[in-house]
């Protein structure tokens, strides 16, 4: 089997072996649909030059090929996937992994071998069940070779990274590069792989393990808008996100605050879509007589434009959409309609209607009314907070996003 060997500390006196296990990206968010269709994305490594079918390399890990050659051979099935050293300083793991530092300087067999007298430098250290490119990364992280780092690993190997810092209980030393990557992620909105509903479950989980409360709560809004299901409420179950319940890097109810983020959002959508209506009713007083026949009919023709472009809670389109895609219509449907007399309730000419406590020249257009509402609808934030998340929400004052 062919060996990658990275130097990260020339000096070190550590050699972590990976003898080329399964990669822990396989935990990544993917596409079910797309794995049935037999579709396998390209594998990613940050060494792409290295031939996997060649005798020990040393190299750096930015270095990269483009060649289809070295490319097909990436794309080799895992039995041709090589193996793994890294050279490292154990003083630096120690201090940045307490998983380490018990290993290193406790009782283990691997910390008794290795300060026995005469061990061999660097001491192997057999490291089977890790993903040892993307251990690559994060020792030069702990290294602070921050001119090896990728600019903005796939969503696989971020998912990669997040299961070796859950392994070995080192998010902090990570924490200024991952706010960097998700930070770059958020500027490719056009990129399916970070701007993508499941890419953004992927970065959802990565900044859970790096405990990263503002992107959490953002990347978790981000997840709403996109997800295509308003919930009826919270005891709806068909909530259907694409990170599996019983996720292995998830440690609390996730699913479960997504379930009732979405159920309010549910109830805040149906109320400002019937906002404009009970404008129109605000207005009309308690005078005895019939219901104000401008209002009945101003009403009757917004509720069936609603029903015309599915924005009918009734709707079955309007069950399956996802919030942005019924804000986007709703906005449309507003601006086309906004020049429409038939829309506007205004005082009628009745004896003893129900209007006649409306001032002269007072009246609601109802698609107005709408696109007015509309325009902060994105901005309403219904987030997830990961501090609540954790706690159980019994201590909001201490959270470090503030919400209400």
């Amino acid at each position: 089997m062919a060996s990658t060997v990275y130097q990260v500390d020339p000096k070190g006196d550590i050699l972590l072996h990976f003898p080329g296990s399964k990669p822990s990206s396989a935990l990544a968010v993917v596409d079910v649909d797309a794995k049935s269709r037999g579709e396998q994305p390209e594998p990613w490594s940050p060494a792409a030059s290295v031939s996997t079918v060649t005798t020990t390399t040393v190299c750096n890990l930015n270095a990269a090929d483009d060649s289809s050659d070295k490319r097909s051979d990436a794309s080799k099935p895992s039995e041709h996937r090589h193996a793994v050293d890294l050279r490292v300083s154990s003083s630096v793991l120690c201090l940045v992994s307490p998983v380490f530092s018990a290993m290193l300087n406790g009782p283990m067999a691997e910390g008794v071998a290795f300060r026995a007298p005469g061990s061999p430098r660097p001491f192997p250290i057999t490291l089977p069940e890790d993903d040892g490119e993307a251990f690559a990364i994060l020792a030069n992280v702990f290294h602070h070779r921050i001119e090896q780092l990728p600019f903005l690993p796939p969503t696989a190997v971020l998912i990669s990274l997040a299961v070796l810092v859950d392994k070995y209980a080192c998010a902090p030393a990570l924490m200024p590069c991952g706010v960097l990557w998700l930070q770059r992620a958020a500027t490719r909105p056009h990129e399916e792989e970070y701007a993508g509903l499941l890419g953004r479950c992927n970065l959802l989980l990565f900044a859970y393990v790096l405990d990263l409360p503002w992107q959490f709560s953002q990347l978790s809004w981000d997840v709403l808008l996109m997800h295509r299901q308003l919930l009826k409420d919270e005891t709806d179950y068909g909530l259907e996100l694409p990170i599996p319940p019983d996720h292995e890097l998830l440690r609390h109810d996730l699913h479960g605050e997504i379930a009732r983020r979405k159920a309010r959002l549910r109830r805040d959508t149906n109320s400002m879509l019937m906002e404009p209506v009970s404008r129109v009713t605000s207005q009309l007083g308690h005078a005895p007589g019939p219901t104000c026949p401008n209002a009945a009919l101003a009403i009757g023709n917004y509720m069936a434009l609603l029903d015309a472009n599915n924005l009918s809670p009734w709707r079955p389109q309007f069950e399956t959409d996802s919030f942005t895609a019924i804000v986007d219509r709703a906005v449309e449907v507003a601006a086309e309609a906004g020049d429409d007399p038939m829309l506007f309730f205004e005082m009628c000419s009745r004896y003893r209607c129900a209007c006649d406590g409306m001032a002269y020249g007072e009246g609601v257009h109802l698609a107005r009314e709408l696109g007015r509402l509309l325009k902060g609808a994105r901005e309403w934030k219904l987030w997830v907070c990961l501090d609540c998340l954790k706690n159980g929400g019994e201590n909001r004052d201490a959270c470090r996003v503030k919400h209400w």
